[in-house]
């Protein structure tokens, strides 16, 4: 190793000065004691360590309100899975008999996740449309664009008629201008409307909202709330293709800053106590890292690096403020055995969005142009590992929002959690398992009898407990001189009737409470009206109502939200101007579950209906493509192909008057009277090709 040699003089040497010479080691060893020491003293500071015990007061405090919650999604994890609760299983095994299970509340949560996936997510579009507002505004170049249009051709009709209009020629001439203005801003915004919808799809497929949204509806149906976290700002890989100096296709990974979205686990969401939205108070995260997904953090703009490689030299160990048996129980629900005995070292990490004094975030690193007030509370994200800050930042969000959008199943007003199907059916899944295990328990002891043996008039060694046809039994006389039979034969009585009419009348309870009835997942035994189709037909659109209002739930606290998130994420950050417009936010998943099977009948009937010369004479050549393209969009055609855009059969139709204009006409031979050479014969011949008969 070669040496460092670095001169430091040693004045209690009295003689002269020495020269120390100190390897790389120790400058190494040195530096990160000087890191070290500076680490501690800003993590240590007073305004930090107050940072700390107010996150780990609120931490405290949201955590034991949520504990009656996390006992109600424990029980529906078990529910689904088909599993009792540790003190009822133990009461059952006490009776003795059948331990059965009726998985009833799995059956419902699995259909109304397949129901609510079939309007949101399989209808072939959307269930959310951006639109331009009724008034919508341009931006001054196009709006600058159009006038200077429409001037150019004012201009052009009043030097062709050469003379001054009238003044109601020109109030005429103003209003039919205006009105074409009208429809032009329109039809611009339109335009912009279209390019946003295009961006945030491709977003939306980019940032893995399919997959996030999939495994929210299975949340919804179960949980208290669903939870969906989105945008999120973060670095992804990307593969692309390249050529090579041959020109051969290359695989090439990039990087790039794009939105995500994900799912976020209900049992690691915190919410302030007594809040019934996520905006009205601070909420907390719950992050399990891996020592990977940890250490990727260094470098990531906002977090602190040195705090981060503290972690990872002291490892695991302490540094957690969360409960490990509440994590216990919930990953033998979801089936994953054997945490305990992962080699990878796990760093929990806590992710708290809530308002945050001025002056810590000051202190924390933040300017004054970005907390200007040290007096004030700005809303901040602060992540925590242990007792070390590693990220201190201002919500990025304009209005001060938080990145997460949350509904239920079942909304109650005023509180934050609400119910889901498990909890909804509770009381009548227990009623029908205990039926089963009657039942069954009836049934085993019904299935034959009940034998007394008298055991006093049996010979020794006489085999009492197998049992067989034209079996032959020995007795003895009875030493009391009675004439009782020595073995009596008593059959239980058989109560499966009763106990099955208990069964279906509970089930049946279970379909009305949860709004998921059977029929809709298959079951034929229907009776009444829904014999029939028509009345099947009935039977479900009513059904429908009830899950109209869930998708009402998701509609306006969810897809809304974030599609509003996602359209302010475009308007400040994109760098295409061209989607940036005066637009609003529809969700339309409601819409969907109405119309979804009688719209495109509808709009098929108006397309007969208007098939007429009065109709396309007034709807024109624009007004016949744009229903078709409505029809062949509702039939999941590709439109594009089946009904060009507007811009395509121009450029056809100037293409084809193009090429009939270069092709060279025929001249038609005369014959010496100056008439068509061959006459009426030459006529007929051309008739009959015509009608495809041979001359």
């Amino acid at each position: 190793m070669r040496k460092s040699k670095i001169a430091l003089k040693d004045t209690s040497m009295a003689e002269g000065s020495l020269l120390r010479v100190i390897s790389n080691e120790e400058l190494v060893r040195k530096e990160r004691e000087v890191a070290d020491n500076a680490l501690a003293e800003r993590q240590s500071s007073e305004l930090l360590t107050g940072i700390t015990a107010y996150i780990r007061t609120c931490w405290d405090a949201a955590k034991i309100a949520r504990m009656p919650i996390t006992t109600i999604m424990l029980k529906a994890l078990r529910q689904r899975n088909g599993e009792y609760e540790a003190d009822k299983l133990a009461k059952i095994n006490e009776q003795g008999g059948s331990s059965v299970y009726m998985m009833i509340t799995e059956v419902k949560c699995r259909a109304a996740e397949s129901w609510l996936r079939d309007i949101l997510l399989d209808t072939g579009t959307p269930p959310w449309d951006i639109q331009p507002t009724p008034i919508p505004s341009l931006n001054p170049d196009a709006e600058a664009e159009i006038k200077a249009i429409f001037d150019d051709f004012m201009m052009q009709i009043m030097d062709q008629e050469g003379r001054a209009m009238s003044p109601q020629e020109q109030a005429e001439t103003m209003e039919m201008f205006q009105q074409e203005g009208r429809r032009r801003v329109l039809q611009e915004a339109q335009n912009i409307a279209d390019r946003m919808r295009s961006k945030i799809q491709d977003q939306f497929a980019q940032g893995g909202w399919s997959e996030s949204f999939t495994d929210f509806i299975s949340d919804l149906v179960t949980f208290p709330i669903a939870l969906i976290k989105g945008p999120v700002v973060r670095r992804q890989r990307i593969l692309g293709w390249g050529k090579d100096e041959t020109g051969k296709h290359i695989a090439e990974a990039s990087e790039e800053i794009a939105p995500e979205f994900e799912r976020v686990d209900p049992f690691r969401f915190y919410p302030e106590p007594g809040i019934t939205k996520i905006n009205d108070g601070y909420c907390f995260e719950h992050h399990p890292l891996t020592r990977t997904m940890l250490a990727d953090l260094i470098g990531v703009p906002g977090y602190d690096e040195d705090a981060i490689r503290s972690i990872l030299r002291e490892g695991p160990v302490a540094t957690s403020w969360v409960t490990p048996m509440e994590d216990s129980a919930k990953e033998t629900q979801e089936r994953k055995f054997g945490v305990a005995y992962r080699p990878t070292d796990m760093y929990d990490a806590l992710e708290f969005w809530g308002k945050v004094s001025g002056s810590m975030l000051q202190e924390w690193g933040l300017t004054e142009e970005e907390v200007p007030d040290p007096a004030k509370e700005y809303d901040a994200n602060v992540w925590v590992v242990g007792n070390y800050i590693i990220k201190a930042v201002l919500n990025y969000d304009p209005l001060g929002e938080k990145p997460y959008s949350k509904t239920s199943f079942i909304k109650c007003p005023g509180a934050f959690w609400g119910k889901g199907i498990p909890e909804i059916i509770s009381d009548l899944q227990d009623v029908c398992n205990a039926s089963a295990r009657s039942l069954v328990n009836n049934m085993g002891i019904a299935s034959g009898p009940q034998v007394e043996v008298n055991v006093e008039r049996l010979p020794p060694n006489e085999p009492i407990t197998s049992m067989f046809p034209w079996k032959i039994w020995q007795v003895l006389n009875d030493p009391a001189g009675s004439s009782a039979p020595a073995i009596r034969f008593d059959q239980p009585k058989d109560t499966s009737s009763a106990l099955m009419a208990v069964y279906d009348r509970f089930s049946k309870l279970a379909d009305e409470h949860s709004g998921i009835p059977a029929y809709l997942y298959g079951d034929l035994n229907v009776q009444g009206a829904g014999r029939t189709s028509s009345g099947l037909s009935m039977l479900m659109g009513s059904a429908g109502k009830a899950i109209r209002q869930v998708v009402m739930h998701i509609d306006s606290d969810v897809i809304m939200l974030m599609l509003q998130r996602m359209y302010v994420y475009n308007m400040r950050y994109s760098e295409d101007e061209d989607i940036k417009g005066d637009l609003q936010v529809v969700a339309r998943g409601a819409i969907n579950l109405a119309t979804k099977e009688t719209m495109n009948v509808r709009r098929l009937e108006f397309l007969n209906a208007t098939a007429n010369p009065i109709d396309s004479e007034i709807m024109g050549i624009d007004g016949r493509s744009a229903l078709l393209r409505e029809v062949a969009k509702g039939l999941q055609l590709p439109t594009d192909e089946v009904v060009p855009a507007r811009e395509k059969a121009a450029v056809q139709s100037r293409l084809k008057a193009a090429v009939e204009a270069q092709q060279p006409q025929q001249p038609q031979a005369l014959d010496p009277a100056g008439s068509p050479k061959g006459g009426m014969e030459a006529n007929t011949v051309q008739n009959r090709s015509a009608q495809g008969v041979s001359p």
